[in-house]
């Protein structure tokens, strides 16, 4: 009797053991594809947290300190830094993205633009980051869930939120408010990943090839075609053919805002401003202020701030 002990502990182990096994074996299941897990869990927690029935978007109030920083922007105006822009998505989107080259359905990003003040310190002149001016949300719609929804559309919905009121979604129009600053990625999905190395090779491959060096001698003519370059993803030169703003065509002595079949600001249509040498001139160097409210002082506030630039971009307007 002494040693059946040892033996029918042993024996019962072995039950257990291939109960366990037997019980795993058969609840166990074929994996399914964890990226497509992943992407449905991420559509359901955004449409159900940031979106409304109707498609009305949420500014998420964690982003700053529970999302992952993607990266930042300096926007330059005069030579000083004007703002600085961070962007920020959930974790997972960003683990979505470095395993499948692209955000899922339901991807959501914050664009946070804070005001930046500079002044001279030890490692030269630095700028940081102050006040919020503005948010922008964009957030990934693969099925076209707000057909007619003027915030949606071209594959996302976009958002807008003033820094005074946090709580207002002021966008209208996506085409007017929101677009017009990623016309140059629109075959990239709308979106400078690139800027965001932290998203992994696929993105960081979507960078623009450098510019070429060029070879023109210093205080060489600036060739107005190149400058107007820089507004090629709002502006045609095509009689009628609108985009993010006006066509240019035929603007010399035409009255500002008075382009048919182009949705104005109330501020350029109330304008008395005719455009000629002079006017433009005015505009392009100070676009805030020469018509206060208009929408291209939110979209290209800089302008066009060296002088031979300016003039050459002139002439060329002014010839078509």
């Amino acid at each position: 009797m002494p040693h059946t002990q040892p033996l029918l502990r042993t024996a019962l182990r072995s039950v257990i053991l291939l109960t366990l096994s037997m019980g795993s074996a058969m609840g166990q299941r074929a994996p399914a594809d964890a990226s497509t897990l992943d992407a449905a869990a991420i559509a359901a927690r955004t449409y159900a947290r940031w979106v409304d029935s109707r498609g009305n978007i949420l500014l998420p109030k964690e982003f700053a300190t529970d999302w992952t920083h993607l990266g930042s922007w300096a926007v330059l105006e005069k030579d000083q830094v004007k703002d600085l822009h961070g962007v920020y998505a959930p974790k997972e989107e960003l683990q979505y993205f470095r395993s499948n080259g692209r955000f899922p359905d339901g991807a959501v990003l914050v664009k946070e633009v804070r005001h930046a003040r500079g002044s001279t310190h030890t490692t030269g002149q630095a700028f940081w980051a102050e006040d919020v001016a503005v948010w922008f949300v964009m957030i990934k719609d693969e099925k076209g869930r707000f057909p007619g929804n003027p915030i949606w559309g071209d594959g996302w919905g976009w958002g807008l939120f003033k820094g005074a009121d946090p709580a207002r979604q002021a966008a209208t129009d996506y085409k007017k408010d929101c677009m017009g600053c990623h016309t140059p990625v629109k075959d990239k999905d709308w979106l400078y990943a690139y800027a965001y190395p932290v998203l992994g090779p696929a993105a960081i491959a979507q960078a623009p090839a450098k510019p070429a060096v060029s070879a023109a001698k210093p205080g060489a003519p600036t060739s107005g075609a190149a400058v107007f370059e820089r507004c090629v993803s709002c502006h045609s030169l095509t009689p009628d053919k609108h985009g993010i703003g006006p066509s240019l065509a035929g603007v010399a002595g035409r009255k500002a805002g008075s382009s048919s079949g182009f949705a104005y600001s109330a501020a350029m249509k109330n304008s008395a401003v005719v455009w000629g040498r002079e006017t433009l001139d005015r505009h392009l160097r100070d676009v805030k202020g020469f018509i206060p409210g208009n929408n291209m002082a939110y979209m290209f506030a800089a302008g066009v701030q060296q002088e031979q630039e300016r003039a050459a971009l002139i002439e060329y307007l002014l010839s078509k």
